[in-house]
């Protein structure tokens, strides 16, 4: 029964270490949105540097308004869904 117990625990302790590993995993930050906005950017031709360069001018922005108890990137695109809002967790 003692072992029962303990593998149970094992199982348990492994479980959690799993589930606040994936939660960390998706927590998205000013900095990480800008990544995936210079992603987005590359593939814009012959605007993808003025892209890239406003992508990494709304971190600043980001944080501020993160800090403010604003949490969204706000995205650099000037066509359609220009100036969607992307969630963030953290504030840096």
């Amino acid at each position: 029964m003692q072992y029962l117990q303990k593998f149970s625990l094992v199982i348990t302790t492994a479980a959690f270490i799993t589930i606040a590993g994936t939660v960390s995993a998706l927590a998205n930050s000013c900095t990480t949105q800008a990544q995936e906005c210079k992603i987005w950017a590359s593939s814009q031709g012959a605007q993808a540097s003025t892209y890239a360069a406003a992508c990494t001018r709304e971190i600043s922005a980001c944080i501020n308004r993160c800090k403010g108890g604003k949490k969204f990137f706000l995205g650099v695109s000037k066509g359609a869904g220009g100036g969607q809002q992307y969630p963030v967790d953290e504030c840096k």
